[in-house]
């Protein structure tokens, strides 16, 4: 429940504390106990990363009171929970000037002590959720930004490549009628064979082009009618020079490579194209980074399948990495969560979670077979 929170009991009766700390401690990602004031003082000054406290009031060397008044000292906002038998006056008016944050009277009910550290801890939880969201938007307008900024570039650069481009491919068909009306023999036969492989080296090159203009025109980011299929050849392009060291990728059955048309297949949906290519990107290299940890590059795929029916276009990525550990299954969208050590900060699956939410869109992961599956759901144009 408090998973991400620490918290300090202080109590200097055993059973008491052992009661409480079995039902509590795990509701916390660190719970500690001691068994007086002092200690508890102590303990404290050493870990002012605390978030609650919850202490009795008589205890031997040192009372609760007089060590949440020095605690108070060095910290004005952590929770301190009081468990006291006392309720007159003098000693609530003391336990107030104090900064105690709520009592629970003793013989204590576990129900009123959990409702007691849900109240106290709720701001902080709320606090922290909020940081992780300025962090999380923060770390979406820094990608956003080199999106930009290499659609920028890209509009640069296929500028200066289609002239020479355009160049090559005229004087490339001027050649081809010459071979064509060549008598029949072992030279021509070798000419034809080395059109073959130039042709297919231009029809890259061209995708390549393509794939960067696409890139490049997005500046402004808007919902638009756009081919899910041609998506993700886009983003296969982008990411091809990490593909081309790990491992094979089939889209919808078929090798991927870079003469791919974008528009053999359509499926299309209302989106945001950049930024749902951005999402395919960042599922790519993380399939990547978990298919470098197994041996042998014959031995990786990544299975990349777009169907559609009446009302949804489906995107499975599906890799043969072993798939995702059991406890990151339920929080692998949530920031700083991510387990593999190439993941940086852990926020790129939560980015592209935000961004399918914003596309009316659905993402969700699961494990099957001898991997992982990212699977995501989009509103389909009906036609």
């Amino acid at each position: 429940m408090f998973e991400m929170l620490k918290a300090l009991y202080v109590e200097d009766e055993d059973e008491i504390k052992t009661i409480v700390s079995s039902l509590v401690s795990s509701l916390f990602n660190e719970f500690y106990t001691k068994s007086n004031g002092k200690e508890g003082l102590d303990f404290f000054l050493e870990n002012q990363d605390i978030d609650l406290i919850i202490t009795d009031i008589n205890m031997p060397k040192m009372d609760g009171l007089t060590m949440c008044q020095k605690i108070r000292e060095v910290n004005t906002k952590v929770p301190i929970i009081i468990t006291t038998a006392y309720s007159d006056k003098d000693f609530l008016q003391r336990a107030i000037e104090v900064g105690v944050s709520d009592f629970v009277t003793k013989p204590m009910n576990m129900k009123i002590l959990l409702s007691s550290i849900k109240k106290c801890v709720e701001p902080i939880l709320l606090q922290l959720k909020l940081d992780k969201e300025i962090i999380l938007h923060e770390q979406e307008r820094v990608q956003s930004a080199k999106f930009a900024a290499i659609g920028q570039l890209a509009a640069g650069i296929t500028h200066e490549i289609n002239t020479p481009l355009t160049y090559i491919k005229g004087s490339f068909e001027l050649m081809d009628y010459t071979i064509e009306n060549l008598p029949d023999s072992n030279e021509k036969e070798n000419l034809l064979k080395d059109k073959k492989r130039i042709l297919d080296g231009l029809v890259r090159i061209e995708n390549i082009v393509y794939s960067m203009k696409e890139m490049s025109q997005q500046s402004k980011v808007q919902k638009e009618t756009s081919n899910v299929y041609g998506t993700v050849i886009t983003s296969s392009i982008l990411a091809y020079n990490k593909i081309k060291h790990i491992s094979n990728v089939y889209i919808n059955g078929k090798l991927f490579d870079l003469s791919m048309p974008n528009d053999t297949e359509i499926y299309l949906a209302n989106i945001e194209k950049q930024r749902i290519e951005q999402v395919w990107v960042i599922i790519i290299n993380n399939a990547m980074d978990e298919l470098m940890k197994v041996n042998g590059f014959v031995n990786r795929r990544l299975d990349i399948n777009i169907t559609q029916n009446e009302n949804d276009i489906k995107v499975l990525f599906k890799d043969n990495a072993g798939g995702i550990h059991e406890d990151m299954l339920e929080c692998i969208f949530e920031p700083f969560k991510g387990s593999k050590e190439s993941s940086g900060m852990g926020v790129g699956l939560s980015i592209a979670k935000k961004i399918v939410d914003d596309q009316n869109a659905k993402i969700r992961a699961y494990n099957e077979d001898s991997g992982a599956v990212f699977e995501i759901i989009i509103p389909r144009i009906l036609s």
